[in-house]
């Protein structure tokens, strides 16, 4: 989710609540005012009739007309308040429209000169109250949505202005890759905090690349000087093995040598090859033919391996391609094919299924179920081989990682492994 639209989401739930909450302090407000001015109105009413009563009683004792009614009769004194007038809110059937309209009574007290109580009971049509809520209601819904939308687009206006800074920041770190020629950082700002974000966004990088060239210098000597006097080593080993005057014993010792310092070559190349790709030096891409890369690669195995007899399926149901580095992808798939002819048994077999999204391989073995938590971690050796470094599988999944393949290992009397290309 973009920022702007998680600030827009999260000011559209106040706001809401905020706009109930004035409706029903809006609504409460009115009724209060036509009340009250209603109540002012009977009281004045209330004076005059008690008033002219007081002065004829004769001639006043009811008056049933449509928009103001007063009914008056005679009270027992037990009966009698004076200290108090009643206000309530009641209904009266209209005989002209013949519906039921909402007025406001007044009931009183009052003594006659003659020392006689009686009742007076004023009623005055008034608002309808439903008509008001509605009213309210359609005008708040219809306030709400106009004052959120012209809110949240000056928002999201602003907001967009005000943060055009920032999203230059994340386009040019998004195009940043260590190892690539990069345009300097053009983003002129008025605002302090993103100029600030502006410096120290510049040196991170600067940082970076420092780091990344010296990191891939370190590794290109490492490759050359390690690797130089490790041959060098295995040479001379090789015509030691060679001196006729050498005995039964030290051609042993040799040998031993010898198996030790090809570990130890294979080691250092798969340690710089994961240095390698830890700090994506591999940015060259194109589109890979997964189908014909496994056929290739199966052969060369299938020579080399001939003397165990496995039998190898490919099976096609789709051609998978995808765009990734030729080199890595060959280094992928060799490592799974490898894993499954090593650990596979004399006259097993191997199956390959191949999908427009998936690579399939497992492999008939001796060996019980790997440990899946311990699976791709380097220096893991889960057999006793002497030539395997436990490099292999962290390897393939380290290449995986940067393609974003994901990778899972599955055990049913087989081993498998599938990769899953996005």
């Amino acid at each position: 989710m973009k920022l702007r639209h998680y600030t827009i989401r999260n000011l559209s739930v106040p706001l809401l609540i905020i706009m109930v909450a004035w409706a029903c302090m809006f609504y409460f407000l009115i009724l209060h005012e036509v009340n009250d001015e209603t109540n002012d109105s009977l009281q004045n009413y209330k004076e005059i009739i008690i008033k002219q009563f007081l002065a004829d009683s004769t001639q006043l004792s009811s008056k049933p007309d449509v928009m103001t009614r007063y009914y008056i009769r005679p009270i027992p004194a037990e009966e009698a308040n004076l200290a108090k007038d009643e206000f309530y809110d009641s209904t009266k059937l209209i005989e002209i429209e013949m519906e039921y309209e909402p007025i406001r009574v007044l009931r009183t007290n009052f003594m006659s000169s003659g020392g006689n109580y009686y009742e007076l009971k004023i009623e005055t049509s008034t608002l309808e109250k439903e008509d008001l809520i509605e009213t309210v209601f359609w005008s708040i819904v219809l306030l709400y949505f106009l004052l959120s939308a012209c809110i949240l687009y000056v928002t999201q206006f602003v907001f967009k202005k005000s943060f055009k800074p920032l999203y230059t920041i994340l386009k040019w770190l998004d195009n940043f890759h260590p190892g690539k020629p990069i345009k300097p950082l053009k983003n002129e700002t008025v605002i302090d905090e993103f100029a600030i974000l502006n410096k120290a966004v510049t040196e991170a990088t600067n940082r970076s690349v420092s780091l990344y060239q010296q990191q891939k210098q370190f590794v290109e000597n490492a490759s050359h000087e390690l690797q130089t006097p490790l041959a060098v080593c295995v040479n001379k080993l090789e015509l030691l093995s060679e001196n006729p005057d050498c005995t039964e014993e030290q051609l042993a010792e040799i040998e031993g040598l010898h198996t030790t310092l090809q570990g130890i070559i294979k080691q250092n190349k798969s340690l710089l090859l994961l240095s390698r790709i830890d700090n994506k030096q591999y940015t060259e891409s194109k589109t890979i033919h997964i189908n014909e890369l496994a056929k290739k690669i199966v052969e060369t195995f299938s020579e080399i391996y001939e003397k165990k007899n496995i039998r190898v399926t490919i099976i096609e149901k789709e051609t998978l391609t995808f765009e990734m580095n030729e080199s890595l992808a060959a280094t992928m798939l060799t490592n799974l094919v490898k894993n499954a002819f090593v650990h596979n048994i004399s006259g097993g077999d191997i199956n390959i299924i191949i999908t427009n999204r998936n690579f399939t391989i497992e492999n008939s073995s001796g060996q019980s179920e790997l440990a899946k938590e311990k699976l791709f971690q380097r220096f893991n050796k889960q057999t006793n081989r002497p030539d395997s470094t436990g490099l292999g599988l962290a390897i393939v999944k380290s290449i995986a990682s940067m393609y974003e393949i994901d990778i899972q290992y599955n055990y049913y009397g087989r081993h498998q492994f599938i990769l899953t290309f996005k």
